[in-house]
């Protein structure tokens, strides 16, 4: 089946929960306005063990232009917290600034239930502010990153002051799926193909992030202590100046038919795909990637010039995050057509969690 065939979404619910406390689990057009996980009852309602050691929730921001890619993600997983903050060269593909933050839940992140209007999400501690948010009549969200010269290692700060804005862009993708194992529920909202303005210092070097492309990832659910999974994100524009932003995932919020986070996101259009496989090697991340779906849709290759990482070993909590940074190259295929992706930024990432 063809993205343009399966284009038509139903809109994102009012609740995760059904009348009868059940999840509403499909993939959907839209936002949520909250993810109310309390409204869950019977055997989706957690018990206050489970919501302490399952609860997860985490925000990721992307954006690029043909200069310059910024990111960074605020994680809080119940009983501790942890943000990352990176700033690369697209020109001279080299990374400007990598930079993480482990720290204990409460006055150190903020994260909400609110993934889209309404939405804070911030990590602050000694040399370091990172945040987005967005009023709840605001079309845009607004960036604030401030890594200090003692943070980064360096002589040189990190610091982004921009938007994304939604006005005008494409709509959002919300998943609501169960979780195999131990866990019960994760809802997902991603965004893409949004445009950016502001500026960003990194490295000593300043840069305009206006006419830039990006796009987040708002994800909490009550998850299984072994998760696992590879993940793909791209923003850009196509040779026509087109916005396009894609999302594929193997491993993860795949156990039920219905609830698929695979998507490509058009100028203003969004349009489901169908389920991903990646190729590459795990040992080493550095080389190629390819990326594909079932269908035949999509067929891109990924080259990475950097490799943000989190490995810890805490014993009760074990981190292998991997997250390359690079350039998409290739095919998706939408109905008669064939959209042609060269040089498209984007990140990869290979997790496996014990947590």
């Amino acid at each position: 089946m063809t993205p343009e065939r399966e284009a038509s979404l139903p809109p994102a619910p009012a609740s995760v929960a059904s009348a009868r406390g059940e999840p509403r689990f499909g993939t959907y057009q839209g936002e949520l306005p909250e993810v109310d996980l309390p409204k869950l009852q019977g055997q989706w309602s957690p018990t206050r063990t489970t919501r302490l050691l399952k609860r997860k929730r985490w925000h990721y921001t992307f954006a690029a232009t043909q200069e310059v890619a910024a990111l960074f993600a605020v994680v809080d997983l119940g009983y501790t917290a942890s943000a990352f903050a990176v700033a690369l060269d697209l020109k001279e593909r080299r990374p400007l600034c990598d930079v993480s933050f482990l720290g204990a839940p409460g006055p150190m992140v903020e994260l909400g239930d609110k993934p889209g209007a309404g939405l804070n999400a911030r990590f602050r501690t000694l040399g370091g502010r990172l945040s987005v948010k967005r009023g709840e009549e605001d079309e845009r969200y607004h960036v604030e990153v401030d890594v200090s010269r003692l943070r980064t290692g360096s002589l040189q700060s990190f610091q982004w002051a921009g938007d994304l804005l939604v006005a005008g862009g494409p709509p959002a993708l919300t998943v609501i799926a169960p979780v195999e194992g131990d866990g019960l529920v994760n809802v997902t909202m991603k965004r893409n193909g949004l445009l950016s303005f502001g500026s960003l210092e990194a490295g000593g070097k300043r840069f305009r992030l206006d006419g830039g492309v990006g796009g987040m990832d708002y994800t909490q659910g009550y998850l299984a202590r072994h998760t696992a999974w590879r993940w793909a994100f791209a923003a850009g524009r196509l040779a026509d100046g087109m916005p396009v932003g894609i999302n594929l995932v193997e491993g993860f919020n795949e156990s039920n038919v219905e609830a698929n986070e695979n998507a490509l996101w058009l100028g203003d259009r969004l349009y489901p795909l169908a389920r991903a496989r990646f190729e590459y090697n795990p040992k080493e991340l550095m080389e190629p990637w390819r990326l594909t779906t079932v269908d035949g849709a999509v067929d891109l290759r990924f080259q990475p010039f950097h490799v943000h990482r989190e490995e810890r070993n805490l014993r009760l909590v074990v981190s292998h995050f991997a997250q390359p940074v690079g350039f998409f190259q290739g095919t998706v295929k939408l109905g008669g057509r064939t959209l042609e992706l060269n040089n498209v930024p984007g990140v990869t990432e290979d997790q496996d969690m014990l947590w």
